[in-house]
């Protein structure tokens, strides 16, 4: 019987900007401090002791944690030069170091961004000028926060059919450059970042253990983004719109878990089989929502949001490459990952990997 041809994650790599803003930062940006209604949502504080005793800008820390779960998120200074095209070629070039490649043994470049500088040049020809393969061939993936999972996807299918012995799948996003200011539920949510795998051909039980499954769904009000122009600090566009509704919320836990049951059946697994879950970090409530939901018997979802916030198409890739840097503590050899997300549009995506 012939062996299982398949694609191996063999390196990871991720990028995210200098500059830190906590919550506290944040209320200065815009004219987030005039929006943002203190008293409202000091009554609206659960579990916070002396809540009538704190300053506003502590009301807004407490706030946004809750109802977020983030801290604090890497964010690109206004002022700076770096684009999401920058974070996305440092991300896949310390994938290729990780994986032990050059940019010039890569076959194939898939892009996942909402937030590109450029619709022409696609950001696939960006990226491979800037990691120094210009001649490399790919195309750009705009499926949201579920763009990274898209590009696994799209990379295994690529290996499975002969098209490439190995791809390099890279996600990046800059949402902060188009966040409306005026908008607190949405500007807190939101960090910039990039993060990138090297997937290559191989045999056995190992790699993407089955076909990605992906999915979608129609709604535009859940999470929306029109036109950009963030180039010139005068030209910039505040134009994400999102709402973090509970609807929204439940929708989100529900989804991600059955897109990834439906990865694992493709697999031939179940639930029992996973030793971690990289889910979609668009909120701690979604997370831990995810969590209580599967009662994974022997596995773990796992969170970085605290820290991290939102970045869009990069989250499940940064969280992946920290996970295989031992950032999120021992890691079983092998281990059977689950990678769920779901994204603006909705778009739905997941992928069962064993490393």
């Amino acid at each position: 019987m012939a062996a299982r041809v398949t694609a191996a994650v063999t390196g990871t790599g991720s990028y995210l900007p200098p500059d830190t803003l906590d919550n506290f930062q944040l209320l200065e940006m815009g004219t987030l401090r005039e929006s943002f209604d203190i008293e409202q949502a000091r009554s609206a504080l659960k579990g916070v002791e002396g809540a009538g005793r704190l300053s506003g800008p502590e009301v807004f820390d407490h706030w946004a944690f809750q109802l977020t779960g983030i801290k604090s998120r890497r964010y690109i200074a206004r002022g700076s030069d770096l684009t999401t095209e920058d974070m996305c070629a440092r991300a896949g070039l310390a994938a290729l170091e990780a994986a032990g490649r050059e940019p010039s043994e890569i076959d194939m470049l898939y892009v996942a961004s909402v937030s590109a500088s450029d619709d022409v040049p696609n950001m696939a020809c960006s990226v491979a000028k800037e990691i120094g393969n210009p001649q490399l061939g790919g195309y750009a993936i705009n499926a949201a926060c579920a763009g990274f999972v898209y590009g696994v996807g799209a990379a295994w299918s690529s290996i499975v059919s002969g098209m490439a012995e190995r791809v390099l799948v890279v996600s990046g996003d800059a949402l902060t450059r188009v966040i409306d200011y005026t908008d607190v539920r949405t500007a807190v949510v939101f960090a910039d970042g990039a993060g990138a795998a090297v997937l290559e051909r191989c045999e056995g039980d190992t790699g993407v253990m089955g076909p990605p499954a992906v999915s979608g769904e129609f709604a535009r009000d859940p999470l929306y983004l029109v036109g950009q122009a963030w180039r010139e600090e005068d030209d910039r566009v505040p134009i994400l719109h999102m709402d973090g509704g509970p609807r929204i919320l439940r929708n989100a836990v529900v989804k991600m878990a059955e897109i990834g049951k439906r990865a694992l059946e493709k697999a031939g697994l179940d639930w029992s089989d996973v030793d971690l879950v990289i889910p979609h970090q668009a909120n701690m409530r979604i997370t831990r929502g995810l969590e209580q939901r599967l009662e994974l018997p022997k596995g773990r979802v796992v969170h970085n949001i605290e820290d991290r916030g939102n970045m869009s198409a990069s989250t499940v890739a940064v969280t992946l490459d920290e996970v295989m840097r031992g950032r999120h503590g021992p890691v079983p050899e092998p281990a059977t990952i689950v990678l769920t997300s779901i994204g603006g549009g909705y778009t739905m995506a997941a992928a069962v990997v064993r490393i």
